[in-house]
């Protein structure tokens, strides 16, 4: 039978992970020829974001909020646009609880707990897992150290220009609007905005640029709701466009009777 979220949610409140492979620590940024011209930057953006197809990695993700704070080690697997495997590991290393994106398929498997829940990934059901009320696209490419909106190559709504010794670049997708900044050099973006009409959702900053596989990748995603708690994404080891498997987005319902099935809302699955 199938029964409410709210033990399932508890215990997966803070789940920002994946099943990743580890390689040792990339070599720190050296930066490019400084860029001023704003065409050139939106250009570079647009070819790195096109060039990203998966990012593996292992991270610990720090958080604190009105209900506490704390730490976990946790494997990220994204693949932008909307696929993710998101996997917390125990202090032993073993796997505690899973949750993957495919679309808008939700699902999370807590083995501790013997809990298993699917629904709508909407957000509304990943604020009450994850307590950042953003759609499953935005926050992905967070994870994969990308703005949270897609840039689009001769669209009249992106803007950009001076602000400061940084450049600032603003862009619109649907009902969503954003505000990015860049580093003082210009190469790079350094932190933004994510917000709708009725204002500001999300502050960002990428931090620790390092070089992996020739692209500039931000190790530390520092992320805060403008309702709900403040998270840093630590990485620690990271692998870049290598091929995972398809099925490892996918999570089946399982088949014994000790695990409780919950309703993660959202609109019921097929």
């Amino acid at each position: 039978m199938i029964r409410a979220v709210r033990p399932l949610a508890g215990a997966v409140c803070m789940l920002l992970a994946a099943a990743c492979g580890v390689i040792p620590t990339a070599v720190p940024v050296r930066p490019p020829d400084r860029a001023d011209e704003p065409g050139q930057l939106l250009a570079r953006l647009i070819a790195g974001e096109t060039g990203l197809t998966t990012v593996r990695g292992l991270a610990t993700v720090l958080y604190s909020g009105p209900a506490g704070s704390g730490s976990v080690l946790q494997a990220i697997v994204v693949a932008p646009p909307d696929r993710a495997r998101l996997e917390t590991l125990s202090p032993v290393g073993t796997t505690a609880m899973v949750l993957t994106i495919r679309g808008d398929d939700l699902r999370v498997h807590s083995l501790l707990r013997q809990e298993y829940g699917e629904g709508r990934a909407t957000p509304e059901t990943l604020a009450r897992l994850t307590r950042v009320p953003l759609p499953p696209e935005p926050l992905l490419r967070l994870l994969a150290g990308l703005p949270p909106l897609p840039l689009h190559p001769g669209d009249p709504r992106v803007q950009v220009r001076a602000d400061g010794e940084a450049l600032r670049l603003d862009s619109v997708e649907g009902v969503f609007w954003q505000r990015l900044w860049t580093q003082p050099d210009h190469t790079s973006i350094h932190h933004g905005e994510l917000g709708e009409t009725a204002g500001p959702l999300l502050r960002f900053q990428f931090t620790d640029r390092q070089v992996v596989n020739g692209t500039s990748f931000p190790f530390e995603i520092r992320l805060e709701a403008t309702a709900g708690p403040s998270l840093i994404i630590r990485y620690q080891t990271l692998r870049i466009n290598q091929p995972v498997e398809a099925d490892l987005f996918e999570l089946p319902r399982p088949t014994d009777r000790q695990t409780r099935i919950l309703d993660l809302g959202g609109s019921p699955l097929p």
